[in-house]
């Protein structure tokens, strides 16, 4: 019966540390300042490119994700934040970034693209990520969630 209780309650602690390590990692995750979904061959993709190369040159700290519609998942994705974003993707590319979606080329685009990205580094905005993430759990919860963890666990002794 006291083995029992020994595992019980080194399964218990490793639970408990489990959820801080996983805070931890959540909490280090790199998300892209950036999300372009693009189409091989398509020439309003190169012409967006060519304006995130640059301004990538400008800003180096900002991180873009480069999306090719085939990709498994890319679809889903794709809708799922158009959608968050209120936008209908009707060609591409379709650009997501702060708290602007873009869809297709010109200059009307491009220079809310610079706009954009310029406010995100000067000012901070989230990942297009975030919209769709749901937080990690705060440090307090979790935090109650380890002391709950090792109250049991002392029940159990």
């Amino acid at each position: 019966m006291m083995l029992r209780k020994k595992r019980a309650v080194r399964g218990l602690l490793g639970v408990g540390l489990l959820l801080v390590i996983s805070w931890g990692v959540f909490a280090a995750e790199v998300l892209p300042d950036v999300i372009v979904f693009y189409r091989e061959g398509c020439d309003d993709c190169r012409q967006m490119d060519d304006l995130l190369e640059e301004l990538h040159e400008l800003y180096p700290g900002v991180l873009v994700a480069h999306i090719e519609e085939q990709e498994p998942g890319a679809a889903d994705l794709m809708w799922s934040l158009s959608t968050k974003y209120g936008i209908f993707p009707s060609k591409f590319p379709v650009i997501f970034v702060g708290n602007q979606g873009l869809v297709g080329s010109g200059r009307d685009k491009e220079l809310l693209l610079r706009s954009t990205i310029r406010d995100c580094v000067f000012n901070g905005c989230d990942s297009p990520m975030a919209v769709l993430n749901q937080k990690p759990l705060s440090i307090v919860t979790l935090a109650a969630i380890l002391v709950g963890v090792l109250l049991l666990a002392i029940w159990f002794l």
